[in-house]
């Protein structure tokens, strides 16, 4: 069972970096020109803390992915700081949803933005850890 959990660290690390290149937030439709990368996303998602909590609180769910992968995978007995890390950045990121328009330049200029792949890839990412968590959990002597 603990060989299975530390195996699920190397799809959520892979589902992770996948969904930095792939469109997190888009246009609806096909015509739509305007995207934000997952890159451009965790580059950007600090900012919030100036007044975006709808960009902050998803961007935070990294710091707790990235700390719940550093616990589960370098302390041997990583404990429940390391699933509750992992649990907590799910809902983070689910506020990701209520983002529906967002900033296409400096002169303000709005573009309404649906979830796209990379979004789906993130979310994948922070679930495939939370279960290695679970699995890591349960092995436990």
């Amino acid at each position: 069972m603990r060989a299975l959990s530390s195996l699920l660290f190397v799809p959520a690390i892979g589902l992770w970096w996948a969904a930095l290149f792939h469109p997190a937030l888009r246009q609806p439709g096909a015509a739509g020109a305007f995207q934000y990368t997952g890159l451009n996303c965790l580059l950007l998602g600090w900012i919030g803390i100036f007044g975006r909590p709808q960009w902050v609180l998803p961007w935070s769910a990294n710091v707790l992915f990235w700390t719940s992968l550093a616990f589960g995978v370098f302390r041997r007995q990583p404990g429940r700081q390391a699933l509750v890390l992992s649990l907590v950045a799910i809902p983070l990121a689910l506020v990701t949803l209520v983002n529906r328009s967002i900033e296409m330049n400096e002169g303000g200029d709005r573009a309404d933005v649906v979830p796209g792949l990379g979004f789906y890839l993130w979310m994948a990412s922070l679930v495939t850890l939370a279960a290695a968590q679970v699995l890591r959990m349960q092995s436990r002597p």
